[in-house]
């Protein structure tokens, strides 16, 4: 080896241990600059679309604020508390935080997720720190936008500033690596680990079923949808950008179907409140999907029988978890899974329903949707009965 060879072989030496948590705290601004430069775009482009001649900073400001929001923060705005977060929106956010941290963890060794470690080893891990240092730049440039937003008409809610500021980061972290499944996992108790899949494939079951019952509402009432549309004048642009916001909401507008599948109804605006008695109707939004919402009055007793869909789905949670299980595992261990399961799945709904928000202004829009524990509740009995069907069949099935 040549002289110039071990100069440069020293100097990788001593600064490579700093360059990666560089490198990777660049890449986590970018990557939270990139989604960020994209909804402001957008923000932009409508306002000029409009017609509106509001400055240049202050139309920033309100993108930025929009980014935020579809992270999870509430606006306010005056005495309105805008608190509704698209959730297709918010995955989408999350997905492209994973692709971000996906490459910069591919490109270390040492993951602080694998299954293997201790909690004392998973710190001193490279990857641990490169997570921490790509962790860090997402969160700055999240507050860099949080910053530009206050030169806009929205008022960010600085608690909520937790969820698109540490939560998305950290959760597309936790999807970015592959072993975080086997690592997450192997720190919860037996009975809770075996529950965990089967429950989150059934909240997203429920929440699919939910969105199902909306997009028949709007195909049935396909023309008082498009009157609305027609009649907020919105232009091409302005239609087509109306159209996909409403299209990004349709997990939220899927969790007030899943309410009224469950029982507990779901509220548009106060005085319209929709449950398998009834149908209350106020006065609504100009959002052309919520023309959607049935005609006020007494619904059908068949109405009643909307309830055997999330029952249908813990019976369906139910077999999973126990397939899950040795066939000749005791009773007891099978309720524990399934048990479990279900509490999962009704958790995993309520929290979805929680970040998604439930306010849309003020006064008669200050509470909308479902109720995050009343759901919660009611997806417990449901998909409890369901599911305790099945166990009982288990068990009838071997004492034969």
């Amino acid at each position: 080896m040549t002289v110039i060879d071990r100069i440069r072989s020293a100097t990788a030496d001593e600064t490579g241990d700093q360059r990666p948590e560089l490198a990777a705290l660049g890449r986590g601004a970018l990557t939270a600059a990139a989604t960020w430069v994209v909804v402001t775009a957008l923000v932009l482009t409508a306002v000029l679309l409009s017609g509106g001649d509001a400055p240049v900073g202050g139309s920033i400001g309100a993108g930025s604020a929009v980014w935020l929001a579809l992270g999870g923060a509430r606006l306010g705005l005056g005495t309105a508390t805008i608190a509704l977060v698209p959730l297709l929106a918010l995955a989408l956010l999350v997905w492209a935080a994973r692709t971000g941290a996906r490459r910069v963890l591919r490109e270390v060794e040492g993951s602080p997720f694998a299954p293997e470690l201790t909690w004392r080893e998973r710190v001193v891990q490279p990857g641990t720190r490169v997570a921490g240092a790509w962790l860090a730049g997402y969160a700055l440039a999240a507050l860099a936008a949080w910053g530009a937003s206050l030169a806009g008409p929205f008022d960010v809610r600085p608690l909520s500033l937790l969820l698109p500021v540490l939560v998305v980061p950290l959760l597309a972290l936790a999807l970015g690596d592959d072993e975080v499944g086997a690592g997450l996992l192997g720190l919860l108790p037996v009975a809770l680990r075996r529950a965990v899949v089967p429950g989150l494939r059934t909240a997203g079951a429920l929440v699919l079923a939910g969105s199902l019952l909306v997009v028949v509402m709007v195909v049935v009432h396909l023309s008082r949808v498009l009157h609305v549309h027609s009649e907020l004048d919105a232009g091409v642009a302005g239609g087509a950008l109306l159209a996909a916001l409403q299209v990004l909401a349709l997990p939220n507008l899927g969790l007030w179907g899943l309410g009224w599948l469950a029982g507990p109804g779901f509220s548009v605006s106060l005085g319209a409140e929709t449950t398998w008695a009834n149908s209350q109707t106020a006065l609504l939004p100009m959002v052309p999907v919520l023309a959607a919402h049935p005609e006020p009055g007494a619904l059908p007793w068949v109405a009643r029988l909307s309830v055997l869909v999330p029952v249908l789905l813990g019976a369906w949670l139910a077999r999973q978890s126990l397939a899950r299980i040795s066939r000749l595992s005791r009773t007891v261990d099978k309720a524990a899974v399934v048990g479990c399961a279900v509490v999962v799945a009704a958790l995993a709904v309520a929290l979805l329903d929680a970040v998604a928000g439930g306010s849309l202004g003020s006064e008669r829009l200050a509470r909308i949707g479902v109720p995050a524990p009343r759901l919660a509740l009611a997806l417990v009995v449901d998909l409890g009965i369901g599911a305790a069907l099945v166990l009982a069949h288990d068990w009838w099935r071997l004492r034969r």
